[in-house]
Formats: C-alpha cells, structure tokens, sequence
C-alpha cells in the first residue's frame, strides 16, 4: 500500500483484484479412497460458460450466488454427490453443522437411503477425517499453487484435491478408526491413541471392551442355539 502526501481525498490499494473470488468447496471421499466430485458453492448466479465448459467433468457447480450452506444447498450436495454416483449401503460421517442435523435434511437423506453418523460438536480434531488427514495437505497444495499462479500467470485448472493420494485417504479412515472391519487390526492406527495423542492409555482400554462386547456376544449366541434346541420339533416313543 502506498500512503500519498497527508491530507489526500483518496488512497489508492494494488491488490489482485480476486477479493469477491472466493467460493466453498465440499470435499468428499469414501473409505476406500475413492474421491468424490467436489461440490462449489459460487458466488453468482449466472453461469460463466467457460467455467462450466472447463470444470463440467471435474466438479459439482453450484450457481447459488452465495458461499455458505443452508437447508437447500445440502440436499442439492446429497442429491448430485451422493444420489447420482453411488449406490447400495452408504454411511455419510459429518460434523453437527445445524442444516447436517435439520428436519429437512434428514428427510432427504431417508429418501436418499443414506445413513449418518454426527460428529459431536468439540471432537471433529480428533474424529473428523477431513480435519485429522486431509486438510494440511489438501491447503498446503492450494498455496503453491496460488503462489505459482501469481508468478506465473493463469493456469487452466488446479489439482490440489486430485494431487491428494487415495492412500492418504484410505489411512485417514483408519486413522480416526472407522472402518467396516470389527475385529480390531487397525486399532494400533488411530491417532488419538499414539504416544503424543489426545488418549495415549485408550488403546488397551478399547482392546478391553472389544472383548467384553466379544464375549457377551458368544453368550447371547450359546442362548440362542439352547432356546433353538428346547424348542425344537421332536417326538419320543413310549
């Protein structure tokens, strides 16, 4: 910034020029690694054709004419993210942002057939993956981009979201211990459970009630089959 002779009308600031540039972007990736289109949120609500010709194949657009994400733009998310690429069983892990938890948003998600599972509020550091795995790496990539694109004029597209491994993913899962698996190989990778994490003492804790849960569970099943074979159909000749 250049400051004139004291007493000016006016100051004039170089800047970029992008200050109402910005947009959201919803990232979204499955356990297995598999990335999902990103959804943006834009700032207008007339479409750009060379945005649209440019990011048709790569990106979920949005032409809302806002950056934030209400009761209508998450069932616009659900709908073109999730309900045209992917079927079956899906379980969506998200943090209690209020239109996540709203009345309408859960109406969408029970047409859609999707289940969730709510981050509580305090603990998206430590469970969240996007916040435990994704996010450094994913803004780091964003920066040098941008300070290469300062440097050296526009480029077609970015790549910080394909730039992000599917290894880097598939751990993430892992890291913040989600997974299908139930039999514990995994427990060893959760974060909050290292030496410097949030829970160091948890691991032989959760490997405690993994047991008890294990063992309640035989006892529910030999239950079971005793029940199954005292109501049994049989007969004893006399």
């Amino acid at each position: 910034m250049d400051i004139p002779t004291k007493g000016a009308k006016s100051v004039t600031v170089l800047n970029t020029g992008h200050e109402k540039a910005r947009v959201t972007v919803i990232l979204t990736a499955r356990s297995d690694g598999v990335k999902l289109p990103p959804f943006v949120l834009l700032p207008k609500k007339r479409t750009v054709p060379e945005i649209v010709r440019r990011f048709k194949n790569k990106l979920v657009l949005s032409w809302c004419g806002r950056t934030w994400m209400d009761n209508e733009l998450t069932t616009k998310y659900l709908e073109e993210v999730f309900g045209n690429f992917f079927f079956g069983n899906r379980l969506l892990i998200w943090d209690s942002f209020r239109c996540h938890i709203s009345a309408d948003t859960k109406q969408t998600l029970q047409r859609l057939a999707i289940h969730t599972a709510v981050v509580p509020g305090g603990t998206t550091k430590y469970i969240q993956v996007p916040d435990v795995s994704w996010n450094a790496p994913f803004k780091n990539s964003i920066r040098e981009l941008h300070s290469d694109w300062m440097l050296h004029g526009d480029k077609p597209t970015t790549s910080a979201w394909e730039t992000l491994s599917k290894d880097i993913i598939v751990k993430s899962f892992l890291c913040c211990g989600i997974s299908k698996e139930d039999d514990g190989k995994n427990d060893a990778l959760i974060h909050v459970f290292k030496k410097d994490g949030a829970i160091p003492n948890g691991l032989p804790l959760l490997r405690q009630r993994r047991q008890e849960d294990d063992m309640i569970k035989l006892v529910e099943e030999i239950d079971l089959n005793e029940d199954e074979n005292i109501g049994s159909d049989f007969s004893i000749e006399l």
